[in-house]
């Protein structure tokens, strides 16, 4: 079964490795401090109880199916220039600590989405989504050995806008990562 979409979490202009992994992952290596979120503790085992002679003691009564983890995303801020698929040179190091994050992720799979602001027509913003997840995806494989099979390419172009009162705002345009499991 599928993992129910999660929010999108927003990544600042210059994350953490431990903020990328703990978007991506769930979880923190050792040397990053604990995740502000846990999930819940699993309720506490019943202890039994003293009965009376004579009673009967019933099964307990099923819980609620358990809902799958809701996916783990996380939105970067990749510059392009304008109307280019061309990672800036300033993208890079987050690049590069979420090609660290990835290589400890063993078979991990993850959806590269490329996102536009609303400048242009929907079919080029479309295609060019596409491109800058292409290009994210080309780096992470060729200058970090990520696993082409890993990594899935997508674009939205301008239909989900990070900022939708802001159609045309630099925030816009960015490209979000999803963890798909093993």
């Amino acid at each position: 079964m599928r993992a129910l979409p999660g929010p999108t979490m927003p990544m600042g202009p210059n994350p953490s490795e431990c903020e990328i992994e703990a978007a991506l992952l769930g979880t923190t290596g050792p040397d990053c401090p604990p995740l502000a979120m846990q999930r819940p503790a699993a309720p506490p085992a019943a202890t039994p109880s003293a009965q009376r002679p004579g009673a009967v003691t019933l099964p307990p009564l099923p819980g609620p199916a358990a809902l799958p983890a809701p996916e783990l995303r996380a939105a970067f801020r990749v510059e392009f220039d304008f109307n280019s698929a061309v990672i800036k040179p300033e993208s890079r190091a987050v690049l590069d600590k979420v090609a660290a994050v990835m290589t400890t992720a063993g078979t991990t799979r993850f959806r590269i989405v490329g996102h536009t602001d609303a400048v242009g027509g929907d079919a080029a913003n479309l295609a060019l989504s596409k491109r800058r997840a292409a290009a994210v995806v080309e780096y992470l494989a060729s200058r970090h050995r990520i696993q082409r099979d890993r990594l899935e390419v997508s674009g939205m172009g301008a239909r989900e806008l990070l900022l939708p009162d802001q159609p045309t705002a630099a925030a816009n345009r960015r490209v979000e990562i999803i963890n798909l499991g093993g």
